[in-house]
């Protein structure tokens, strides 16, 4: 089911007349505004339409309010800044673990260090595949004439337009967790190379040479990384390079705490082939929670021993995290991740020019590391190696 969006366009363009009204003088500095009966007709919208717009002129410094007397035309807008964070999925259900463990970290580092800065931040949110209303937000943020954008950019090729828009207004603009290569952005991500590549490398020290790693067929920059750490890994190593490609709509729907897999489905197949040809002991290190969960409903279906088993994937997902099997987890520094990218942009806004492309470093985590067979010396240099 795909998630609601946040739309905003009426409130927006109810700012954006009261605005054109303020800057073309019909409201003076100083002068108190009309009441709201009579805005309603002017600015074409009902009347909590109009109060939203008043209320965002009010934050931006443009009107201002007295108690018990009115909103006024403001003499002098003192500039506040304000960016713009732009998010997929801020609309699921608050006990999906997409919701809870991956974007308020971020959203909420992001609004801590702008207040650190004395900056607002206006929040837009839309659908895991909305690109679309990605669009519409992106326009919105500069018809907002924000100072900055941070955006976790779902659009693909199809927004490159309003990114271009953005570039050309002289915006600020910083991906997070994956970006647009034709740009050569500024960015903060992980280290999604490093990340993968030092998860195979302690596979491999527990003894296990069979290490399969399940992507998806959506190379974004951050799957494209980690699968590329995953075969430099396996090659450094001499391992066979294992890559298994799926698409996760073709396998389930959200949220994957509670997913409906599609068994009949060729992608879902296609991997549980795999699976029962895999040559035990072996490691199955998904590209993110999703396929980690339905690869591991494959292992329960087929009854595979899970004593000859390591299963992991990026993002913890305690909901979903087996108990009887050694697995592990790459962790992303979410919260890190939001707060540079707000400090990136105050650097933007002091005038600094320099391309600023942050890769942070993840944490390897693994769990019931001696249900694993191997859980002699290589188990020890394994859980070793984790803790570097």
């Amino acid at each position: 089911m795909k998630a609601p969006g946040i739309r905003t366009g009426k409130k927006d363009e109810a700012r954006r007349k009261m605005l054109e009204l303020l800057q073309s003088g019909e409201y003076k500095p100083g002068e108190r505004l009309p009441p709201e009966s009579e805005l309603v007709n002017v600015l074409g919208c009902c009347r909590s339409t109009v109060r939203e717009a008043v209320g965002l002129l009010v934050s931006e410094g443009y009107l201002s309010r007295v108690r018990n007397s009115g909103t006024f035309v403001a003499h002098s807008k003192q500039h506040r800044y304000t960016i713009a964070a732009i998010f997929p999925d801020l609309c699921r259900e608050p006990n999906d673990s997409y919701t809870a463990n991956i974007l308020p970290p971020m959203v909420s580092a992001i609004v801590a260090e702008a207040r650190l800065h004395n900056v607002d931040v206006i929040l837009y949110g839309c659908g895991c595949d909305d690109i679309d209303l990605e669009r519409e937000n992106i326009r919105s943020a500069m018809e907002r004439q924000v100072d900055g954008v941070i955006i976790y950019y779902i659009g693909e090729d199809r927004n490159n337009d309003a990114l271009e828009e953005l570039y050309a207004a002289g915006i600020p603009l910083i991906f997070l967790d994956r970006y647009v290569e034709k740009f050569n952005p500024d960015y903060v991500v992980t280290d999604n190379f490093g990340g993968t590549s030092d998860a195979v490398t302690a596979i491999a020290h527990s003894g296990v040479k069979s290490i399969y790693y399940i992507t998806s067929t959506e190379q974004y920059t951050s799957a494209r990384d980690r699968m590329l750490g995953y075969t430099a890994a396996v090659n450094s190593l001499g391992l066979p390079c294992n890559v298994v490609f799926t698409h996760m709509d073709l396998i389930g729907n959200w949220p994957y705490t509670h997913m409906i897999v599609d068994k009949e489905s060729a992608e879902y197949m296609c991997l549980r082939r795999t699976i029962e040809s895999i040559k035990l002991p072996a490691a199955l290190f998904s590209l993110n929670p999703i396929i980690n969960a339905v690869t591991n409903g494959i292992l329960e279906d087929l009854k595979i021993p899970k004593d000859q088993i390591i299963l992991g994937h990026f993002d913890s997902d305690p909901p979903t995290r087996s108990t009887d099997m050694c697995c592990f987890e790459v962790d992303q520094p979410f919260a890190d991740m939001g707060t540079r990218a707000v400090q990136i942009i105050m650097d933007k806004i002091s005038g600094n020019t320099e391309r600023q492309q942050i890769a942070l470093k993840p944490k390897l985590t693994i769990h019931n590391v001696f249900s694993f067979a191997c859980a002699g010396s290589e188990a020890d240099a394994f859980t070793a190696l984790a803790r570097s």
